[in-house]
Formats: C-alpha cells, structure tokens, sequence
C-alpha cells in the first residue's frame, strides 16, 4: 500500500497524513467546479503553492475527475471530445525545465499510462493521457507569439505572469470549445494582468462576473510543503518593497490602491428593484468642461449601503437637475439628501451660480440641495469601514452595471510623492466619500414626522438654511 501510494501521491492528495490544499488552492477547486466562472487568478508571493495548483487541475482537467476524490469534471465541457490543454512556463531551462516538469512528473499517477516526448528543445513537452486521449502542451514565454496562434483547446495554464501578446494569441484558442484560463503568479511587473484579467470587462464596459481571483501570502503554505523557518530565512534577505511583492504577493504597482478591501465577490450585486422605503442620498460632482458625476447610494433596513445609480454624461446645471429630478420620479426614490461640490457655490456676488441653478429646480420638486463636506481623508475612511467592517464584513455594495463607479474604485490610487489621492479619474469616488460623510441612518417612512428630513446627517436642521441659501 505505500508503494502503490507513493507512486499515485494525487490519489491520496486530501488523506492524511497528506495536509491537502492549502486555503487559497482550496478557494480555487471549489470554486472550479462551477462553470459559471471561466477565468481564474491565483496571485500570491513565493512559494505559495500555485505550480502545485496548476499541475493538479491539469492533470484532473485531462483525466475528467479529481483523482483524490473522483468528483466529475466533465459538466465543465460542452463537447465530449479528448481535452486539449496547454501550459505557459518561462524560459525553457530554467523554469520549465527545473520547475514545471519535474511537478508534473511528481503529480502524475504511475497508474495511469501516458506517453510523452520533447520538443527539440528539451524533454517531455508534450502529454498524452492514454486513457481519455487528453493532452497537454508546454510552451514558453519567450516563443515568438506566432508559435502560439491557431490552438483550439480547453484549457490555459500560466505558471508566473506571461506577455499580453502571448496571452492574445492563446485566448483565441478559447473560443470554439469556450474553454478556461488560470493564472498562477507573484504578480511584480505586469500591471496589465490586474487591469485586463482580474479586472476584466464585457464589451460594454460592466465588470465580468466570471472572474474567479484570490490572492495569498507566502505564509498561507506554511505547512503545506514549506517551513515558516524557511520563509523566515528568505525574508530577511529582501528589502520591504520586495518583501511586501514575494512573500505578501502585493506588487508595487498594487501598492498605492486607495481601496483595497473592494473585492468584486463580495461587494458587487446583480441589479433589483430598490425598494420604496429605502432612503436615498445623492451626491453632484459639477466640471464645466468635463463629464458630470452623480452618484445615488441607498440606505436599508439594515443601515448596509447600496450604491443604486451614475449618471455620467455631459451637460450643464440644468440639466444635472433636471436629470436628477426624472431619475427621482422613475425610480420613486425615497430621497434624503441632495449635495453637491462645494466648488459649485462660486462667486458670492453672482447671483445664478451652478448651485443656485440647480438648487431652483430641485426646490420645485420640494428638494433641498446642500454643500457637500470636503474632509476627503475622514471620507475614505468611512468607505472603507463600510467596505470592511470591524468584524470583516461589507457593509456597502454596488450594482454591478455601474460603469465608471467601478472602474474608479478599482483603480483609485495614493500619488507616491505627495502622498494625496490622485485627482485621476475620482469624480465618482468624490461623491461617494461624501454621501458616507453623511452617516445617514435608515428610519420608516411613518416615522418622518419624528425625523424630519435631512436631520440624519452631518449637519442639523438649524444649519440647512445657512447651507443652501434658502
């Protein structure tokens, strides 16, 4: 029995005295039984078990089950056909050569016959499963892309971050069998893997909801193969930015994100009627020669915030209110506060300011506009706390056909010299700091005579008129 389990070590993956996955490889195999998700990230510093991950699911992926547990892969395909599988190291020698072949051949059953041969270049390239007919094909990320086109297959596996031109060329090979990609790396230098994979985007521009991505530290595969003595060791020969990439697999470009709690698995919701009692603020991000931003983030029952709706267009103060005033009377939204930039005020002396023009419309459909708060750093804060909580939990959440909020949260960003946050591409977030400013709180609507409106904020009742000019 230890022969034959020494010689099958997948086979016994998940029994003792085998630790099994560690947490992150875990996050991904359950969540690769689900064919709703066609890409996956596995991000993470050294040594976090992603070679490990990516040669098992290869190997499950030719064989149609898991072989520890024998749970079926084949719901995942739409064909019947022998799987096609390819495998993107780096260089030929010192990584495939050293790293990605000798785990395949650790991996692979003795059981389970196979035929392999090389490719000129070096040995055991190229796998046949002589049992389903599947096959996996090792190529590099120093092959000329050219060498990557014309695949149709089932599978992607990307072992350390790959050239955006490599990646084109294989994706297309996706496409006839609507196949899966993984990607498995300590993301140091390719920015355009966050941006354009963990981030990706339908055509539309709304996020992609089959995006499955965790990220782990070094530390998540103590246990798991390694030693935190070992880790420990390799830590105290690299400097903090280094350390902060190896070992916590936060990349430096990574580094600066206002908003790094935003996690699209948790905070984004499919959209749904916002229920009639729900309290809505809603805030004015006014340019003169840009787009205007105006956000609406809604309050329940449970005081979790919702944000429900952008508009995100070009016009002037009319018809930002006018605009606000229609997607009141669609939606029937039950408003609480209307503020706005404080910059809109402008000059005292002139008499029809941007904020005098939309607070006239607004004031004939009983709305009352006021200055917003400018104390952006307590503002971020309160994103974030909503964001995740003391106990970890989120307590706001965005509809995820909301375009431009997204990609702001996602992308928002600490300037490294001067320490502020950049003014690139935040007028969305400038209006959702401030609504949190306001710290509205949910009551009934047959409560309102004894919270009249606008009390639930940040200013009182007795200052509103001082506010507005009204």
């Amino acid at each position: 029995m230890k022969a034959y389990r020494d010689a099958n070590i997948i086979e016994f993956f998940d029994t003792p005295p085998s630790p099994g996955p560690n947490p992150r490889q875990k996050d991904i195999l359950e969540a690769w039984l689900d064919p709703f998700y066609k890409t996956f990230v596995f991000s993470g510093g050294n040594r976090g078990g992603k070679t490990t991950l990516l040669t098992l699911i290869g190997i499950s992926m030719m064989a149609g089950k898991y072989l520890w547990n024998n749970q079926s892969l084949l719901h995942l395909f739409n064909h019947n056909k022998p799987r096609k599988i390819r495998y993107v190291g780096q260089g030929w020698h010192d990584h495939i050569q050293q790293v990605v072949i000798p785990e395949l051949q650790k991996w692979w059953p003795k059981n389970r016959p196979k035929k392999t041969h090389g490719n000129g270049v070096i040995r055991d390239t190229y796998w046949l499963d002589e049992i389903s007919g599947s096959t996996l094909e090792i190529m590099s990320n120093s092959q000329e892309s050219r060498v990557h086109e014309g695949w149709p297959g089932d599978l992607i596996l990307y072992d350390e971050p790959c050239r955006e031109d490599i990646y084109i060329a294989n994706a297309r090979g996706l496409v006839d069998r609507r196949g899966r990609e993984l990607f498995a790396a300590t993301l140091l230098e390719e920015p355009w893997i966050h941006q354009k994979i963990v981030n990706k985007r339908h055509s539309d521009g709304t996020p992609d909801r089959r995006v499955f991505a965790v990220s782990g530290t070094s530390y998540d595969n103590v246990g798991y193969g390694i030693t935190k003595e070992g880790l420990d060791d390799f830590a105290d020969k690299l400097d903090d930015e280094t350390k902060e990439a190896r070992l916590s697999g936060v990349p430096s470009y990574l580094s600066g994100l206002v908003y790094k709690d935003f996690d699209r698995k948790i905070h984004l919701r499919s959209r749904f009627q916002v229920p009639l009692d729900w309290m809505i603020d809603i805030h004015i991000d006014f340019h003169p020669r840009e787009m205007q931003a105006i956000l609406f983030v809604a309050i329940d029952q449970r005081q979790d915030r919702y944000v429900v709706e952008e508009i995100w267009d070009h016009g002037d103060a009319k018809w930002i209110a006018e605009s606000i005033v229609r997607a009141i009377s669609y939606n029937k939204y039950r408003v609480n506060r209307i503020i706005i930039d404080p910059l809109a005020k402008g000059d005292s002396n002139n008499p029809s300011t941007v904020f005098d023009t939309i607070a006239e419309i607004l004031l004939r459909e009983e709305l009352i506009l006021e200055v917003a708060s400018k104390d952006k750093e307590h503002g971020i804060l309160e994103v974030k706390k909503y964001l995740k909580g003391p106990n970890n939990m989120a307590s706001m959440f965005f509809f995820d056909d909301l375009i431009e909020t997204i990609f702001e949260i996602e992308g928002l960003m600490w300037e490294k010299d001067t320490n502020k946050v950049s003014k690139h591409n935040d007028h969305m977030m400038e209006g959702l700091y401030r609504i949190c400013l306001l710290n509205t709180k949910y009551y009934p609507p047959e409560d309102e005579d004894e919270y009249p409106q606008y009390n639930t904020g940040k200013y009182a009742n007795d200052d509103r008129d001082a506010m507005t000019g009204y």
